[in-house]
């Protein structure tokens, strides 16, 4: 090859190094663009959830909180009582270890005390769990019957 076209293939290959390096920059510019907006997006989204966590986790305590009782009581299923109490303590140990999260990805620390805390697994003992809505539920269901016969069979509907 002649020092010409050295010279011009050289240059060929400075102008697109040199595309090359604008191209990479502008691409690490908009990826950091990127992330700074992922970022930005992500602290609204700890904060919105952070300031409702709590009425979630209420919201679920509540859904869960008949009792197999309650539920023979009332003449419905105790086991799909004792169930929805389950499913329910899960889910609101999942809204609590991401509010946790949250709290984390917002502050850079983790949350002191017990904010958020797990609840804590216990044996759902269900047989033994059952037969204590049955005993209790019956124990209702006579005490509501006393009460109907005395207000039926006592002179001034009970004593």
């Amino acid at each position: 090859m002649t020092d010409a076209k050295l010279q011009k293939a050289r240059a060929v290959a400075e102008k697109a190094a040199q595309e090359l390096a604008a191209l990479e920059a502008a691409d690490a510019d908009k990826a950091e663009q990127i992330a700074a907006e992922r970022e930005a997006k992500q602290r609204d989204l700890d904060a919105e959830f952070l300031a409702q966590w709590e009425r979630l986790d209420a919201d679920l305590q509540e859904s869960g909180n008949k009792s197999a009782s309650d539920a023979v009581y009332e003449g419905t299923d105790p086991i799909a009582a004792v169930a929805v109490f389950w499913v329910e303590r899960a889910k609101r140990n999942a809204v609590r270890e991401h509010a946790r999260s949250a709290y984390f990805r917002l502050h850079g620390e983790h949350p002191m005390g017990g904010f958020a805390s797990h609840l804590s697994d216990r044996d759902m003992m269900i047989a033994d769990r059952l037969e204590e809505a049955i005993s209790r539920a019956a124990s209702l269901h006579a005490a509501d019957l006393a009460d109907e016969l005395d207000s039926k069979w006592l002179v001034g509907g009970g004593v």
